[in-house]
């Protein structure tokens, strides 16, 4: 069997390390996730109850400040029983549980909105594939991908420096949806990994792709 270091590694306890590391950042402001929550809400539905699901949502943040701006079902997977945990008890109308993109523990068709909160850079190569058909499978027609993640020029790999053997892959992801036709890019936002500003450095750029997936206008007519 191909080894799934990156898997391995955030299941059994690196995800919890990683709240750790980032629990006072996230109970901080943040203008950069208010613009990118802002981006997602303004595809959405103002007056009816949109599902959402979230890969990636550590403790919630982005589904609970989602909720405050759209009427959404929320739902969000993470590796870290501990995120998950502290999810719960803060806001117990998120519907979290421990789970990893690769299996979502859900049925076909179950989301208007399928969100990969910036996690993508570190799914095991071999997984990529079948985590691209599982957001997929739980995606219904017409709805609506999200994926925030690292967008360098080129793709890229960079040592992990929290945990030695482990990688960062780097690349533009909504690439891998957008070979299908079913697919569409409909808006791009550009930020700064870790800064309110702007910086040249390529392996530091983040974007924020949406992208509607429509089966019935895949294909144009032909005569």
């Amino acid at each position: 069997m191909t080894a799934l270091p990156q898997k391995s590694a955030f299941l059994g306890g690196e995800g919890d390390a990683w709240l750790a590391r980032n629990r006072a950042a996230l109970a901080q402001h943040s203008t950069q996730r208010e613009a990118v929550v802002q981006r997602v809400a303004r595809q959405l539905a103002p007056d009816h109850p949109t599902t959402v699901l979230e890969i990636g949502c550590a403790q919630g943040a982005n589904l609970e400040l989602l909720g405050r701006l759209r009427p959404i079902q929320a739902h969000g997977v993470d590796p870290s029983a501990a995120a998950v945990a502290a999810g719960q008890a803060r806001s117990p109308v998120l519907a979290l549980q421990v789970a990893t993109a690769d299996a979502l523990p859900y049925g076909d068709a179950s989301f208007d909105v399928v969100w990969f909160g910036f996690c993508l850079y570190l799914v095991d190569r071999p997984l990529l594939q079948r985590v691209v058909a599982e957001a997929d499978r739980v995606l219904r027609d017409g709805g609506l991908l999200a994926i925030l993640d690292f967008d360098p020029a080129v793709p890229c790999r960079r040592a992990y420096h929290h945990r030695p053997g482990l990688h960062s892959y780097k690349m533009d992801h909504a690439r891998l949806f957008l070979a299908n036709p079913a697919y569409v890019l409909v808006e791009k936002l550009s930020l700064q990994h870790d800064s309110e500003g702007w910086a040249a450095g390529p392996q530091e750029r983040v974007a924020l792709s949406l992208c509607r997936k429509s089966l019935e206008q895949a294909y144009g007519l032909t005569a």
